[in-house]
This record gives structure tokens, sequence and C-alpha cells, in this order.
């Protein structure tokens, strides 16, 4: 049975792995064996990767009508069958900084990223901090510490709505302390956030 694809998270986005089998303990992985989609969560991942390889594989799986079976495997706990899928299985200790990654706001920094969907891939990507940087048919995220709003253009994709209120909640789980999550729809922005992004 030939091996199958592997999936690295990388930055926001699947990148494949030219020879499957090698892990690292800080990273996600989507694995497409076919019937099943594998989910591999890295004990020191960040909160974002493991969202995206978990959103990739319902993605995948929606593609293929819901027949493929979904499995989540804890980097350390790999049952014998998911091992055996490689010639050669390890697990090392790399760790690919992911897009949320060792964003330790220890000061009230202000961030703004956006949040878009191509060709079914999930881009996280941080952009300057000014409204120009907002577009109709994407979604954004601005971290203003206390309050986190999730900007949706009025062109954006159910996608990219979906993935950006995910990820929202991804990010406030990684930051100390309870932030407050504003979704808003283009042309409907508050002046609270219209005093960060003028």
């Amino acid at each position: 049975m030939p091996e199958p694809i592997v999936f690295h998270v990388q930055k926001g986005k699947l990148v494949k792995v030219p020879e499957p089998g090698t892990f690292g303990r800080g990273d996600c992985y989507l694995i497409d064996a076919g019937a099943t989609l594998y989910a591999w969560v890295g004990p020191k991942s960040s909160v974002d990767e493991q969202f995206m390889a978990a959103a990739e594989s319902v993605f995948r799986d929606t593609e293929r009508k819901g027949q493929a079976k979904l499995v989540r495997i804890e980097g350390g706990n790999e049952p014998p069958a998911f091992k055996a899928l490689f010639k050669k299985f390890q697990v090392t200790d790399q760790d690919t900084e992911g897009i949320l990654k060792k964003v330790q706001l220890q000061k009230h920094e202000y961030k703004l990223w956006r949040v878009s969907n191509v060709k079914g891939q999930t881009f996280f990507t941080e952009v300057p901090l000014k409204r120009a940087s907002l577009t109709t048919d994407d979604v954004f995220i601005l971290d203003t510490w206390d309050d986190i709003y999730v900007w949706r253009g009025s062109k954006a994709s159910a996608r990219e709505k979906l993935d950006g209120t995910i990820i929202a909640r991804s990010y406030d789980a990684e930051r100390v302390g309870h932030q407050d999550i504003e979704i808003i729809d283009e042309g409907d922005e508050p002046a609270s956030f219209k005093k960060v992004l003028p």
C-alpha cells in the first residue's frame, strides 16, 4: 500500500511533505490516507496550527461528501496502525513557527491579520495596521488587546467568515486573560473600531 500524502502546516498554509513519516512535536500535519484523514497534533503546537489541521481535514471530507473518516492523532500517542502507514516513522523536536505562535503581547500592541481562502487553502497573514489594508473580499482580525474584532468584508466567502471566527477564538485562547470578540460586517464598524483604523 502506498504511503499517504502528508501536508505540514506552515504559517497558515499546507505544504506537502516530500518524505512522509517524520513529525515535529511543535507542529501539526494533515495526513490524507484516502478513506481516512488524520490530523496529527504535536504536543507543543500552537492553537492556530491545530485549527488549520482540523479545519482542512473537515474541508477535504466535505469535498468527498462526508465519506472520509476523520481521526485526530495526539503526537506521542500514535496507534500502531497509524505508524504502520509509513516506511519509517519518527517524531522530532522540530517546531515551525505558526502565525500566532510567539505573539506574546505583553504591551498594548495592536495587530491586524487577514484571513483569506485560495483554492481551498486558508491563509493567515499579518498586514499593516491601517484602514487601507481592509479588502472587501476577505476577513480581518483586529486585536486591540482588550477586544478582538472580526471584520467581514461584504464579498468574503462563508468559509473565510467561519475561519475568521474560529481563529479569533484560537487567538484569544493563546493569550493571557479574557478578550471580548466582536463580529463586524463591512459598513457597520463601531466607533471603537474606527478609532484604531481611521
